[in-house]
């Protein structure tokens, strides 16, 4: 079993939030829903031992698509992941869990123009801006493409 990151685990904690604030994007079947609350009992377990922690845990729930929120708790899991073995293979196991209940594992956060599995290209005279990008052509406006 392969260790999972704490943005992904954070990725599968946001859509519990969004489950628990009511605004939950898509209908998810009951087995889905049970997989991502055991994610969530888990490190909300592991998180009471650190008041910082658990607010951080309790402030996603109210606000699931702020994205302050969501650094706050993966910076807390990664710290937790990193310290504590044991916890990182278990969540492991529970998002191996969550992935064969055919849960969609494809998160992108930060993201401005997304291709997957093809370019995004932005033209512009003088100016682009975003992430990851590689800009090409003469310094008066050539094409640039995003990654």
């Amino acid at each position: 079993m392969d260790a999972v990151s704490a943005a992904a685990i954070t990725s599968f904690l946001i859509s519990y939030g969004r489950h628990l604030a009511g605004v939950a994007g898509a209908v998810v079947d009951e087995g889905v829903t049970q997989g991502l609350r055991s994610l969530w009992e888990k490190v909300r377990g592991r998180f009471s031992s650190d008041p910082q922690a658990s607010g951080a845990l309790e402030r996603l729930a109210e606000q699931p698509e702020n994205q302050r929120r969501q650094a706050a708790v993966e910076d807390h899991l990664d710290e937790i992941m990193a310290a504590d073995g044991d916890f990182a293979a278990a969540l492991s196991e529970l998002v191996e869990r969550l992935k064969a209940t055919g849960y969609p594992t494809i998160q992108v956060r930060d993201a401005g123009a997304l291709a997957i599995g093809g370019n995004v290209s932005i033209k512009g005279t003088r100016q682009v801006a975003g992430r990851d990008i590689t800009i090409s052509g003469p310094s008066t406006g050539g094409p640039a493409s995003g990654k």
